[in-house]
């Protein structure tokens, strides 16, 4: 299939976003719609629809058709995986990518937080003492702070890379000794109490705290390997 086919569909698909026929969830044009009116062959258009679909953009229904979706996460997982298996990138750099995000994001909430935010931050926290689903309860926090953001682009980026650094994180809460536990909680603690009382300087302290933990937390794999 030429590119130019291929950017016939994508460029038509996108043409009924724009005008509003088509949103997230909604089912696309069949097959022979597509084929008819772009005077392409149903293989062609097939064949494009199967590519959107492993970009994350179309998901396809056994029996029901194809709908516009909003999966491009799980494409930036799978090509950032397939990047650590070929070792063309490691944890190390996806770790400054999340602590950039994650001070961007700062930046944007440090402002918009609500008592009712700041209360549900504290309750995520005070789960992260119990022994168990630690490392549930971080990404909770942080999901929290890129929900309250409302920076799609980040939290599509933010929420891939956290897939794969899962495992990572849990280990964190597993294996790490007792004082490194309670820096990484009093992390979380420093941000709540840095955002209650408008200090900025004391927040970003915080965050980069919480991701040189988790750096020193990859370098210690490393060796282990």
């Amino acid at each position: 299939m030429e590119n130019r086919e291929y950017f016939a569909v994508l460029q038509y698909i996108k043409a009924l976003i724009i005008q509003g026929e088509l949103n997230i969830g909604d089912k696309l044009p069949t097959e022979r719609h597509l084929s008819e009116t772009l005077s392409l062959s149903r293989n062609t258009v097939r064949d494009a629809i199967r590519i959107m679909s492993s970009m994350g953009l179309v998901e396809s229904r056994q029996g029901s058709g194809n709908y516009l979706s909003n999966k491009i996460s799980r494409n930036i997982s799978a090509t950032v995986d397939f990047m650590l298996l070929l070792e063309q990138s490691n944890y190390l750099e996806i770790n400054q990518i999340r602590r950039a995000i994650a001070l961007e994001c700062f930046r944007n909430i440090f402002h918009k937080c609500t008592p009712r935010d700041i209360r549900l931050l504290k309750k995520v926290v005070e789960k992260m003492h119990q022994k168990h689903r630690q490392g549930h309860y971080d990404k909770l926090f942080h999901n929290i702070i890129l929900r309250i953001s409302n920076n799609k682009l980040m939290i599509s980026i933010m929420n891939a890379l956290s897939v794969i650094c899962e495992d990572l994180i849990d280990n964190l809460f597993k294996l790490s000794n007792r004082e490194t536990l309670k820096r990484i909680v009093n992390s979380h603690k420093q941000i709540i109490e840095s955002i209650i009382n408008r200090d900025e300087l004391a927040g970003y302290t915080a965050v980069n705290e919480h991701y040189d933990l988790v750096d020193k937390e990859i370098c210690r794999w490393k060796e282990v390997l």
